[in-house]
């Protein structure tokens, strides 16, 4: 790239896009062509124009545009969506012309009037990200036109954006009168697929019968026992309908199983019904010296695995529709799975939208069960501690969930979370945490809340088995951080430091920032004698939570005591203030 004709300077992109693009033109290709050009030169050139923005690229589909304010940028996609609903008056569902936009604040590079950079990138994601007749935009767009334009965003939490490093906070904003959003999820190829019409009910998943590759008779035999395993295992989850029709399922999920030597892998691959695509593969590879063990140990990361797909996948289609437009499962599925992660930021809009489903239906199980999380997922990461409030209704709202239903893993398994950070009673504990394993022996969560119990009553083996294998049946679940830190509690109470260091700071990598797991790394530098080390992530620790004192800090749920006191004295060591 030549510096001689290079430009460096901040910009608002805005990105837009017709919903339903290759449906519409597959339908009618000269029609949806020439309605797409109508709106580009009667509403989007001049509207661009007399907001001062410049278009500079153009698809089939959509373009790209640049402005010098944000305020403008902003102003500009307010009118053309609301500008769209009135020329879409009348029009046929099947002929209407609906736009996403996407607006994003970054620096762009300018080389012989084309535009390069992140900022770009970014607008284009947020557009992907847009609801049809809406606007998507990122959280420096909304700081910069607060209070300078006269209408609401709705907080989209944070989202990992394809091809992007960091996460980035959403918006979103529709217009008054936008018709009920009606589409899914995009598809790796960037199309967007036509939600099925019981959008939002609980996902239902169709198994085939995995095939073997080739003759060896072992192979069959382990097949057979994978196929029963995963299917004894997937009828178990409390969040995913298994159906034995392919054609009422909205997932089906197929598989493979070859042999070499000992050695077997099972490739599965998950296909969404409603768009027939293939979406996510993945191959799990096995020693079958013991069969049965095998078996168990394939079933339990494919299980896992199947699970955690299908719920990003649903979380994507969520994301489309307008909250007051999502069924409880959908929101379930949304706070669900935002509170497996450790962003702080997320958690009010987890409690948002569990709030609703409590609101619709106050006896709904795993509503409570959530919700009884939720009060506790800021404290057991560390951020702040408990108040005899939060203690009070995590209790409440747990103790009501398995009442409801006493055959949920999942409610068994946060009653037991909750006992063990607000009562340390470990015993209880444990049965909780076998009760999850008896109802879903495949529920990775579950192994852990047994290891730590296990560890902290002085088992610590034992326990530490139990967490690795929480933590080898996913690579991709968004808690595996938690369970590397469950590995580092393991190793400082046998007195591993460096082994619990090398837990901790993969955790660390996963999601930084964190003050429970800054603290095991504080106090484990401590006992390692890395004085350097341990300074460094006590002042991280106070740039985190710059009110924290020890003596403030809740005794974490150890048996013995000396082990609490080994686990403090590495903090003052630290030097962070008593």
């Amino acid at each position: 790239m030549s510096s001689e004709h290079v430009e460096r300077r901040l910009a608002a992109i805005l990105a837009t896009d017709v919903v339903g693009y290759s449906r519409l033109m597959g339908a009618d290709e000269l029609g949806t062509f020439e309605r797409i050009r109508a709106h580009r030169k009667e509403l989007f050139e001049p509207e661009v124009a007399r907001h001062h923005g410049r278009i500079f690229k153009l698809m089939g589909d959509g373009l790209l545009a640049e402005f010098a304010s944000v305020v403008d940028a902003v102003s500009c996609a307010i009118v053309l969506q609301r500008s769209m609903l009135e020329r879409n008056s009348g029009v046929s569902p099947e002929r209407r012309i609906d736009v996403r936009i996407g607006i994003n604040l970054g620096e762009v590079i300018v080389e012989d009037g084309d535009r390069h950079g992140d900022a770009i990138n970014l607008a284009a994601r947020l557009e992907q990200l847009a609801r049809p007749n809406g606007i998507c935009v990122s959280d420096k767009v909304r700081i910069e036109v607060e209070g300078r334009i006269d209408i609401q965003f709705e907080n989209g939490g944070e989202q990992r954006l394809k091809n992007i490093a960091q996460t980035v906070k959403v918006f979103h904003w529709r217009p008054d009168g936008a018709p009920p959003l009606v589409l899914a999820s995009t598809g790796a190829d960037g199309a967007r697929d036509v939600a099925p019409a019981n959008a939002g009910a609980k996902p239902s998943l169709a198994l085939s019968p995995f095939e073997v590759l080739g003759r060896d008779a072992q192979a069959v035999a382990l097949t057979i026992g994978v196929n029963e395993a995963v299917a004894s295992s997937l009828a178990n989850l409390t969040g995913i309908s298994l159906v034995t029709a392919p054609s009422e399922a909205g997932y089906r999920a197929i598989g493979s199983v070859q042999s070499s030597g000992s050695r077997f892998r099972v490739t599965v691959k998950l296909l969404d019904q409603h768009s027939k695509k293939q979406f996510w593969s993945e191959h799990f590879d096995e020693d079958a010296v013991a069969s049965f063990d095998a078996a168990d140990s394939l079933a339990f990361r494919i299980c896992s695995a199947l699970r955690y797909e299908i719920y990003e996948r649903e979380a994507e289609r969520s994301r489309l529709r307008t909250l007051e437009e999502q069924t409880s499962e959908e929101l379930m599925g949304q706070a669900g799975h935002i509170l497996l992660n450790s962003r702080r930021a997320d958690y009010e809009r987890s409690v948002t939208l569990i709030d609703l489903v409590v609101k619709r239906d106050p006896n709904n199980f795993m509503a409570l069960a959530i919700r009884a999380w939720g009060a506790m997922v800021e404290v057991i990461c560390g951020y702040r501690e408990v108040s005899p409030a939060d203690s009070k209704i995590a209790l409440q709202l747990v103790r009501k969930a398995t009442e409801l239903n006493g055959r949920s893993d999942f409610a068994h398994l946060i009653y037991g979370e909750i006992l063990l950070y607000l009562k340390r009673d470990l015993d209880a504990v444990v049965r909780q945490a076998k009760r999850s394993l008896e109802l879903n022996p495949n529920y990775a969560l579950a192994f852990d809340l047994h290891g730590m119990a296990m560890m902290y009553a002085g088992d610590v083996e034992a326990g530490l088995n139990e967490c690795r294998r929480a933590l080898e049946a996913n690579p991709r679940f968004p808690a595996n951080n938690w369970f590397m830190e469950s590995m580092a509690v393991g190793n400082f109470l046998r007195e591993d430091y460096r082994a619990a260091i090398e837990w901790a700071r993969r955790s660390d990598q996963i999601h930084g920032e964190i003050p429970r797991c800054l603290l095991l790394l504080a106090t484990c530098c401590s006992h390692a004698g890395a004085v350097a080390e341990a300074a460094k992530e006590a002042d991280r620790l106070m740039q985190a939570c710059p009110d924290f004192r020890i003596r403030d800090l809740r005794r974490w749920p150890f048996a013995r005591e000396q082990d609490w006191a080994r686990f403090i004295e590495g903090l003052v060591q630290a030097r962070l203030p008593q």
